[in-house]
């Protein structure tokens, strides 16, 4: 039986690499699903990949995590071709061009955050996102709720009884505590819309591991209400797809 995995992002950058390494080590015994926004790249990443690996199997789904519906089809596609999941990389991601705030600069010359600003632009690096058709804010939707959206609509393939699956994020050195706020879930309000979006999730990684597998004894007070935040969004969000 092979081991089906699915990376999202799969057509450039870490998504590419990963499934090229995962492909090194082990082609004859694993089925890959490259999950990708843009189809033409998708095509491309999978010639390129049977190029390396001819005796691969990898296999296409349209997949953009910053739409609702997007998200719901190419999960029903998924439970309609695998009876399981044994590795989800949630790895799509966007982050907007940087830009320099030289207001922010001059306050933090003669802040306590000094050295953090100079080591990781924290502060005087700004974004700027967008709003999707759903009316969310885009790097949230396409780093976090898309994911989000998509383990909840892949739990009949994820949490088979007796078997295990593993998900997997990418993470991010930029994901700071600093950036994230549960009262702005989406950033709304910020000018760090990437980091927030990665530390959140960092906290969700551990709340699903709470949620699903009830293994780990620590305090994750605002991963749960993180979770719980989400939820209250899926509800809302589902109510105005068509």
């Amino acid at each position: 039986m092979k081991t089906v995995v699915l990376v999202t992002g799969a057509n450039s950058g870490i998504g590419l690499a990963l499934c090229d390494r995962l492909l090194a080590e082990a082609a004859e015994g694993l089925l890959l699903c490259l999950a990708c926004r843009n189809m033409q790249r998708a095509r491309a990443a999978r010639l390129s990949l049977l190029a390396s690996h001819p005796s691969a199997q990898v296999d296409l789904l349209q997949l953009d995590t910053s739409s609702i519906s997007s998200v719901i089809s190419a999960a029903q596609e998924v439970k309609h071709k695998y009876d399981r999941l044994d590795y989800l990389y949630l790895n799509a991601g966007i982050m907007p061009n940087p830009k320099f705030d030289i207001k922010a600069f001059f306050r933090g010359l003669f802040s306590s955050k000094i050295i953090a600003m100079f080591a990781t632009g924290e502060g005087i690096l700004t974004q700027w996102d967008g709003v999707t058709p759903d009316g969310l804010r885009e790097v949230f939707a396409t780093n976090l709720f898309g994911h989000f959206l998509l383990v909840r609509e892949l739990e009949p393939v994820l949490c088979r009884p007796g078997e295990t699956s593993q998900l997997i994020w990418t993470s991010s050195s930029n994901a700071h505590r600093s950036a994230f706020s549960l009262e702005d879930l989406q950033h709304q309000r910020g000018t760090q819309p990437y980091s927030s979006s990665k530390y959140a999730s960092d906290l969700l990684s551990l709340a699903l591991n709470t949620h699903y597998n009830k293994q780990m004894d620590i305090d994750l007070e605002t991963a749960e209400l993180l979770y719980s935040k989400l939820l209250e969004l899926e509800s809302q969000t589902r109510s105005t797809v068509k």
